[in-house]
């Protein structure tokens, strides 16, 4: 048996969404894609301008709506659409980019991340706050 990786990411305009999207049409936390290797959900997170699904010629409002790649929705009333695969790629850019900027702070601040559970600390940490790992000398 394989098991799939499902990934998750928020788009919103408050901080604390994965991808922010500054606009008046945008919720603080507007829309959670899930995606794997095989399939793609839309889950609209009750947000007050809605999620749109483009589909048999016209935009949808939904709650939830398994998806193709291809697919273009509009988040919000007043956005463009865009395509479903170009928001999961620039997710997956800003993820990538986000590790690069943890391991450039790592090397330049004199830190350290733990083996077990990656968390960042300061180098003289003899154990993990995080997961409890205890380090060697």
């Amino acid at each position: 048996m394989v098991t799939i990786e499902t990934h998750q990411f928020t788009i919103g305009s408050s901080a604390g969404c994965d991808l922010i999207l500054d606009h008046p049409s945008i919720s603080r936390a507007h829309v959670k894609i899930y995606f794997n290797g095989e399939s793609i959900l839309i889950e609209d997170l009750h947000s007050e301008k809605g999620t749109f699904v483009f589909h048999h010629g016209e935009f949808k409002r939904i709650k939830t709506a398994k998806v193709r790649p291809e697919t273009k929705i509009r988040l919000g009333s007043e956005l463009d659409a865009r395509e479903v695969r170009d928001l999961i790629n620039e997710y997956q850019k800003k993820k990538e980019k986000d590790k690069y900027d943890i391991v450039k702070k790592v090397r330049s601040e004199g830190l350290k991340r733990c083996r077990e559970c990656g968390s960042v600390m300061a180098k003289s940490k003899v154990h993990c706050d995080c997961c409890g790992a205890v380090f060697d000398g």
